[in-house]
């Protein structure tokens, strides 16, 4: 039951949320048409992370985003550094999968 209470805690504190899983996926996707570019797809990883930081908190693309994005403002405006470190986390792992299937 501990168990329960602890993985419950961390996915609300999105440390884990909805858009890990669509991380892993885009990154699976890429793994399987894109080989053995693994420092790329780091580089690529940390850039978009940059990226959404930067967007997420600049007051006019924020609005932006909250008006036209169909994705709730709380797994895009991420604040805690874990989750961007998830993310990375899954998007080598969906790449590393999908390097691994061959098509």
């Amino acid at each position: 039951m501990n168990f329960k209470i602890k993985s419950y805690h961390i996915i609300h504190n999105m440390i884990i949320d909805m858009m890990s899983i669509i991380h892993f996926l885009i990154y699976l996707f890429f793994g399987i048409l894109i080989k053995n570019k693994y420092k790329l797809v780091l580089i690529l990883s940390i850039l978009w992370e940059v990226f959404e930081y930067i967007v997420a908190n600049i007051e006019f693309t924020k609005n932006l985003l909250v008006a036209y994005w169909p994705i709730n403002i709380k797994y895009w405006n991420e604040t805690n550094v874990f989750n961007k470190l998830f993310d990375l986390i899954f998007n080598m792992m969906g790449y590393y999968i999908g390097n691994q299937i061959e098509y």
